[in-house]
């Protein structure tokens, strides 16, 4: 496999290279964008069918992008190596196979939670489940917007129960593209955003971004300019990658051989995970997973500090609320609940200070931004943009308009349309900031941007269509365990370690972006109507549209005013999370990121807290006691935990997939 390498192809490549030091490498080569069609593509097509019928693990349920990984290291390990095999000058270059990396984790974020597996069964979900127990044909199912949901009666019970005649797409033309429309909208602002925070974040504060680390360290050279990566063949790597690999088989086993002995698990969340009780009244998992693990070790160790501490400290906080009986009346939706409201609201403070104080040391980049989109400095040189600033600041006002006039006709009033923007782009930057400053590979927020706008302004506040919008928002809005901004934020990155030209980037980026949103839509409504949804995934189909139902049904039966509550626990958290910010920025040897005082609180912080502390731990040792050497020669290990945990989990996917498999879950199964 690591052959000589033609004396040819050496004076070819240093020549591409000295091109490349003067006028930055493109990447976006026919080649290099079909194949990343090609994997965008099949993303959009395979993952609802893993979801819905193998049922195996979930590879893109996290900002980690596993369906991306997993599809990019068969690519660059055995396709790209026997192209090159074939002939040198097949094989893709780095800066080609950055491109097929980036349509790959665009594509990852819209099949499933992304967009496409939400807004399917909730838009026909609200009157396939409308009865006279839930009496959601009594409060609300009547009055939803007819273009944002299919009517047709028979094409829904279809959609559920299954339909021989295949898709009656006449029924869902008119929803669907209203839909897509306002989502591509919600695409374009996120990429205007990024381009206008890009310099900030990676040339003036120099955040991290720890997800990007695996796909650079796929398509890193070396001095040998080997046909197969360094990556693949370090011995270090391979160690910590067969770890999750061999765990994660050996669990698989057991769906094949129920006699075969499988790994304790809690909840089906991992194969070595226990709980323990804090302060006798709140339950905290202990799971080690091995991804995550080598994700954390990637981080400063004062932001995998902050994580683990600040979980912990929210989890005496819950204890001690529930000692104390102190709770909250208030009626939000469950995914406030699951930290409760007080920590909810408290966590929402923390976040609006994270985004604003952001902002504020952002000042002087964005008022050059805003001088060149006005056109009054052309010394500031945005070239290097994936946008100019012009448009992207152009673009990012018209986009906006966009989204505000879609939500105000979907019900929204129109004064109310800026405040729930507002919450929803302080929870989009801030877990965007997670993503690319704490490596957050699992996150959510904790408190929605419906659930902010309800409690700040009251029910009576939105009326009867106000409420219903916002019911319609948890396609797209609620359960933010991949969305579009963190995966662009990385892209981004991925593009400027390589060297990239940007501005070609962007043609390749909405490629992969229409080809999984058409791919993936696709897929879920030919799967539902093959089979009918009621049969293929209980969570998808029954959990996602009741529970949106719910929420809508709840804030119309039971109207509420302002929470008096919600904003004193807003404001506390605004308050620490300030003091936290500005410790860190006036004491040196202040040991708190204050991240993690603004995400640790939802209860999906229990699976991943015990992991970071491992890692945090780890670190701590090796510097200690190896220095900076050791770091960089452990790290390959840390980086094959990742590796070696999404490719198992991806492997046995293939394999249950021909052997009729369903409901193997390998290594657990949301926490990839």
């Amino acid at each position: 496999m690591n052959k000589e390498v033609p004396p040819e192809y050496l004076r070819h490549l240093h020549r591409r290279q000295s091109a490349d030091a003067h006028q930055g490498l493109s990447g976006v080569t026919v080649r290099a964008v079909v194949v990343g069609a090609l994997l965008s593509l099949g993303i959009g097509l395979s993952l609802p069918y893993s979801n819905m019928i193998i049922k195996g693990g979930l590879l893109a349920h996290n900002f980690s992008a596993p369906a991306a990984i997993f599809s990019f290291f068969i690519f660059v390990g055995f396709i790209n190596v026997g192209l090159g095999l074939l002939k040198r000058a097949w094989e893709l270059d780095r800066a080609e196979l950055a491109t097929v990396y980036i349509m790959a984790l665009l594509a990852t974020s819209v099949p499933t939670i992304g967009f496409s597996e939400n807004l399917l069964p909730i838009i026909a979900g609200y009157r396939y489940y409308a009865s006279l127990e839930n009496r959601w044909a009594e409060t609300f199912v009547p009055k939803l917007p007819d273009w944002l949901v299919p009517t047709d009666g028979e094409a829904i019970r279809g959609f559920y129960e299954g339909h021989p005649g295949g898709v009656p797409w006449a029924a869902w033309m008119e929803p669907l593209i209203y839909w897509c429309v306002f989502m591509l909208a919600v695409y374009w602002v996120s990429i205007c955003v990024l381009v206008i925070l890009r310099k900030q974040w990676m040339d003036r504060e120099k955040l991290p971004y720890p997800l990007v680390q695996v796909p650079l360290a796929l398509i890193q050279d070396d001095e040998r300019h080997a046909l197969v990566k360094a990556f693949f063949r370090n011995k270090v790597m391979w160690l910590g990658f067969a770890i999750p690999f061999l765990v994660g088989s050996f669990n698989a086993l057991h769906a094949y051989f129920p006699e075969w002995p499988q790994l304790s698990s809690y909840a089906g969340q991992g194969p070595l995970s226990t709980t323990f009780n804090l302060l006798g009244t709140t339950q905290v998992i202990i799971m080690l997973n091995f991804g995550l693990v080598g994700f954390a070790y990637l981080l400063s160790r004062d932001v995998a500090f902050g994580m683990w501490l600040f979980f912990l400290i929210a989890s005496v906080q819950r204890s001690l609320f529930q000692t104390l009986g102190i709770r909250s009346d208030e009626t939000l939706s469950r995914f406030a609940g699951q930290s409760g409201p007080f920590l909810a609201h408290q966590a929402m403070g923390a976040m609006i200070v994270l985004v604003l104080s952001g902002v504020w040391a952002s000042r002087e980049h964005l008022r050059q931004v805003v001088r060149k989109a006005l056109g009054r400095d052309d010394a500031i040189d945005d070239g290097g943009e994936l946008l100019s600033y012009r448009t992207a600041v152009l673009g990012l006002l018209g986009g906006l308009l966009v989204i505000g006039m879609w939500l105000w006709q979907s019900g929204l009033p129109l004064w109310v349309v800026p405040v729930f923007l507002f919450a929803v782009f302080v929870v989009f930057v801030a877990l965007t900031r997670a993503v690319v400053e704490g490596g957050a590979a699992v996150i959510r927020t904790p408190l929605t941007p419906a659930d902010f706008v309800v409690s700040a302004l009251g029910t009576s506040a939105l009326g009867t269509s106000g409420v219903i919008s916002l019911g319609l928002t948890y396609v797209w809005a609620a359960n933010l365990r991949i969305f579009f901004m963190p995966c662009m934020a990385n892209a981004l990155k991925i593009a400027e370690q390589v060297g990239q030209r940007k501005r070609p980037l962007f043609w390749a980026i909405l490629a992969a972006i229409l080809l999984s949103l058409v791919a993936s839509i696709w897929s879920v409504l030919s799967l539902s109507y093959a089979y009918g949804g009621v049969n293929l995934h209980r969570f998808w189909f029954l959990g996602v549209p009741t529970n949106a139902g719910n929420y809508i049904h709840r804030m119309l039966a039971y109207p509420s005013d302002v929470s008096t509550s919600g904003w004193l626990f807003t404001g506390f958290g605004a308050l620490v999370m300030g003091g936290l910010i500005r410790a860190r920025t006036y004491f040196l040897w202040w040991p708190l990121h204050p991240l993690g005082f603004a995400i640790c609180t939802f209860h999906i912080m229990s699976y991943v807290w015990f992991s970071v502390f491992i890692a945090w731990a780890a670190k701590g040792v090796v510097l200690r006691f190896g220095g900076l050497g050791l770091y960089l020669s452990s790290r390959p290990f840390f980086l094959g935990l990742i590796m070696g945990q999404i490719f198992v989990t991806g492997l046995w996917l293939v394999i249950d997939h021909f052997t009729g498999m369903m409901g193997n879950q390998p290594i657990g199964g949301s926490f990839v």
